[in-house]
């Protein structure tokens, strides 16, 4: 019994603080003070909190890095997944190219063109409707500087 009692005066005698950084999304940081209660459901790069939660004490602060360049080409599985019909598509490409994003079924055969063009090199989101498509496995193909990178989707009405 001792011991516990001694342990617990220690902890309210010689308190710790120290700050945590947490990677919400590519290039966006939240600083989280030891301690601090964070309640939010969601929290967009630009600051809002969405959900029912909420910022219940401490410092709190969100920051989105549009200089940085990331290191290399990746392609991060879309949220959520399955879905019906919108789903969240994230990758990002480290010089500018041009790039494309196509969508394919289980045959090989094209889907759906997401996007097609030049892009800058950074973090990219896109979120797709595949409201006009039947219920099924998919394969998302992002190219990029003569490479490619594909997942593959579950979509169910």
């Amino acid at each position: 019994m001792k011991t516990i009692v001694i342990s617990l005066l220690f902890v309210f005698i010689f308190p710790v603080s120290s700050q945590s950084v947490l990677t919400l999304d590519a290039g966006t940081t939240l600083g989280v003070l030891t301690g601090t209660d964070f309640c939010a459901n969601i929290i967009t790069g630009n600051g809002i909190l969405y959900g029912s939660g909420n910022i219940c004490g401490g410092l709190v602060s969100v920051q989105q890095n549009t200089s940085e360049i990331p290191a290399s080409f990746e392609l991060f599985q879309n949220y959520p997944n399955p879905f019906n019909p919108v789903t969240l598509i994230k990758y990002q490409i480290p010089a500018n190219s041009f790039v494309s994003l196509k969508l394919y079924d289980q045959l090989g055969r094209e889907a759906l063109e997401i996007f097609e063009g030049e892009q800058n090199a950074g973090y990219y989101s896109i979120q797709i409707n595949a409201g006009g498509l039947s219920s099924g496995i998919y394969y998302l193909k992002v190219s990029y500087g003569g490479n490619f990178k594909a997942i593959k989707i579950s979509l169910i009405k």
